[in-house]
């Protein structure tokens, strides 16, 4: 989770840095919409992130309760 958030927070800063730079500000306010969006990146990669290891485990409970009622079946026929 840590790595996602990490990320997010990389993504963010550069991505914040760049628009701001790109819209001609100085160096002080692209840095503080670079922090301001690498906030805002960092959590949205660690929400996404808990949902997405969320239902990879249900997919995998799914598939070993599937596994197991066909064996179960295979056994009683």
């Amino acid at each position: 989770m840590k790595a996602l958030t990490i990320l997010g927070a990389m993504i963010g800063l550069l991505t914040g840095l760049g628009f701001a730079l790109a819209a001609r500000s100085g160096w002080p306010e692209a840095f503080w919409r670079g922090i301001a969006a690498a906030v805002v990146g960092g959590l949205l990669l660690r929400w996404w992130g808990t949902l997405w290891i969320r239902s990879w485990y249900q997919v995998l409970r799914a598939r070993e309760e599937a596994e197991k009622k066909s064996e179960a079946q295979s056994k009683a026929v």
